[in-house]
């Protein structure tokens, strides 16, 4: 039905008009996408780009998204997003001790982002796993930062062994489900690796 009323109601002419892009919607599909082309007198090598429109409803801190990729084989259910709780949670373990929690995080993600064996760990385990960290060790100051994050590095290479890491929030919930085979051993040698040589992971 959301679908049906955008690709219905929108003014794609309009809309291609004012972005100076030909923008219209891809048909078929279980759910929305819009393909976003360069005009004619634009360079012929500019790439095409596609977007999935994600529905979202938002109550106070509860998100809830349209994700049948998540939610499958229950195509009509939604996704509950936990990051609101935990970025919350988060800022409230840093300002009670002046913590560096989320400086870890951000770490974290960044050698995730640079590294190709690591790209597929998303944020969410990352948040999960320092949230996890921090009910054990109570010391995220500064100073112990690297401390910190060598830990993390261990915890996570338990975790992948294991192929199990738990939501915070949801412990029904295992945040390593989605990686295949290949990846977690990808991930695990490089963790380990990285163990005895921090350095190679900004190789």
């Amino acid at each position: 039905m959301f679908s049906k009323v955008v690709m219905e109601t929108m003014n794609w002419p309009s809309v291609s008009s004012t972005l100076d892009c030909l923008v219209g919607p891809v048909p078929g599909g279980p759910g929305l996408r819009l393909e976003i082309r360069p005009t004619s007198e634009r360079s012929a090598s500019d790439e095409t780009l596609f977007i999935t429109v994600l529905p979202v409803l938002r109550e106070a801190d509860v998100v809830l998204t349209a994700q049948p990729e998540l939610t499958s084989p229950w195509h009509h259910a939604w996704h509950l997003s936990l990051y609101p709780w935990e970025t919350r949670r988060l800022a409230q373990l840093d300002a009670a001790d002046d913590g560096r929690r989320r400086t870890a995080l951000k770490l974290l993600k960044a050698v995730c982002r640079l590294n190709p064996a690591l790209r597929p760990l998303g944020s969410a385990p990352l948040a999960n796993l320092v949230l996890h960290l921090s009910e054990r060790e109570g010391d995220w100051s500064e100073p112990s930062l690297h401390l910190r994050f060598r830990q993390c590095v261990a915890e996570l290479i338990g975790h992948l062994e294991q192929e199990v890491l738990l939501s915070y929030f949801k412990p029904a919930v295992n945040l390593l489900s989605g990686l295949t085979e290949e990846q977690v051993d990808q991930m695990g040698f490089m963790l380990y690796c990285a163990a005895s040589q921090p350095e190679i992971l900004l190789m």
